[in-house]
């Protein structure tokens, strides 16, 4: 990421993180690294936690757009 970037990025964080938290993300709208994660998330808890599919993927991906939201720069 070039140093312009950055700035305009952290520039519009405060408006990017409000669009993340109230948007209704699906897993395909993930980037695919984050889809990766976001899998293998839902897989853990469906298979290891023992929680429904349907919780599991959607616990999956309250956490993995909390992730993005953290690792967002600024």
């Amino acid at each position: 990421m070039t140093p312009g970037l950055a700035e305009r990025v952290k520039a519009l964080k405060a408006g990017l993180l409000a669009i993340l938290a109230e948007s209704d993300i699906r897993p395909d709208d993930l980037p695919e690294p984050w889809r990766e994660l976001y899998e293998e998330r839902a897989a853990i808890r469906e298979f290891d936690g023992g929680q429904a599919r349907e919780h599991a993927e959607a616990e999956a991906l309250r956490e993995i757009v909390a992730m993005m939201q953290d690792d967002a720069p600024g």
